[in-house]
């Protein structure tokens, strides 16, 4: 039988240097946000003989492009890689004893175009859509929009800040998320991932329970957290505002299909239709109530556990339901983890 194996595949500047590295390389650690978070990644190399200091120093701002290969984890035997994704090299640490050198490394460069330089300028009545493509090739990057949603923007004006932070606050205020991959801006709509079926069930030691097809079960747990908040949670949310033109008064009110009871959420914020009205009770109503119930899971390492990816818990009573992954740290060195941070998915907003 083949052991079980995990190596790292680094390129540095495109070049593959992970023969190189294999000496010295004692960890690796990757935390994949789901939103509103650069990714970033934490190499530990030993370092006795000092190289790391001298010849062999990284150059900040050099790209890595890492991934990890498995080989016999699955039943095939067939290696799987995790890619991990590009980095600029933006922290190099030298401590002891013993030596070491930390090589840390985030998938938005300081020297970027989207976070290293600060603009201003302006747009009128532009799609929100509009505004992240001319973000996006401004930054030499292309941009994939994944929501139904794309809001017309009356004005939206950037004023000395740059383009990530800027475009950070349009997509937060229109309810939808922003992450970066590769050269990739990607916006997209968290509720519709959180509709998607989980494949993956973590299950709580000892509980019996009928497996079904299509489903992987994690039943090996080495530690897990759960919180539920009871304050700033709401049953409903109710928008009144007039037109600003006719002063007709617009009024709607969106209730969330789980809650039998609960306080009902105020809001006067300037709409010009009642569709609009709805579109932001949802949105208001989701913001208060996105993190009413939290968790967190310590597991064996598992390239399935990414950000963005619902998952199914099971065995933990009032907890028991779908989640979405927030953050997935997968670590590897004497061994290969993955920790994940979680929050109960909201249905039907």
């Amino acid at each position: 039988m083949i052991p079980r194996q995990l190596r790292t595949v680094i390129r540095y500047d495109n070049k593959d240097i992970s023969a190189d590295l294999a000496p010295y390389l004692k960890s690796i650690s990757y935390t994949d946000h789901l939103s509103g978070e650069a990714d970033d990644i934490s190499i530990t190399m030993e370092d006795r003989s000092g190289i790391w200091q001298g010849d062999w120093m990284p150059e900040r701002g050099a790209m890595l492009d890492v991934s990890l290969v498995q080989t016999a984890w699955n039943a095939s035997g067939t290696p799987e890689s995790l890619p991990l994704g590009l980095f600029a090299i933006d922290e190099i640490e030298s401590r002891g004893a013993p030596s070491e050198v930390d090589i840390k490394a985030t998938s938005v460069p300081e020297n970027n175009n989207l976070r290293g330089v600060d603009r201003s300028r302006s747009w009128e009545k532009a799609e929100l859509k509009v505004i992240a493509g001319d973000i996006a090739k401004d930054a030499g990057m292309s941009l994939i929009y994944d929501a139904e949603d794309n809001p017309t923007l009356d004005r939206a004006e950037q004023t000395e800040q740059s383009d990530l932070s800027f475009l950070m606050e349009l997509c937060k205020d229109q309810g939808l998320a922003l992450k970066i991959c590769r050269d990739q801006i990607v916006i997209f709509d968290e509720a519709k991932y959180e509709e998607a079926i989980p494949t993956l069930c973590i299950v709580k030691p000892g509980t019996i329970y009928l497996p079904e097809d299509g489903i992987q079960y994690l039943t090996t747990i080495t530690g897990y957290r759960f919180r539920s908040r009871i304050r700033d949670v709401y049953k409903a949310c109710h928008v009144e505002c007039q037109k600003s033109d006719t002063k007709e008064n617009i009024d709607a009110m969106f209730t969330d299909p789980d809650k039998t009871e609960g306080k009902t959420l105020q809001v006067k914020e300037q709409v010009d239709s009642i569709a609009e009205a709805e579109r932001l009770a949802r949105k208001r109503l989701r913001e208060k109530n996105r993190d009413e119930v939290t968790g967190s899971f310590d597991l064996p390492g598992n390239f399935n556990l990414l950000a963005a990816v619902t998952v199914r818990v099971l065995g933990f009573d009032v907890f028991d339901g779908d989640y979405i992954i927030e953050t997935a740290q997968h670590s590897a060195g004497s061994g290969y983890t993955t920790s994940i941070d979680i929050r109960r998915c909201l249905h039907g907003y």
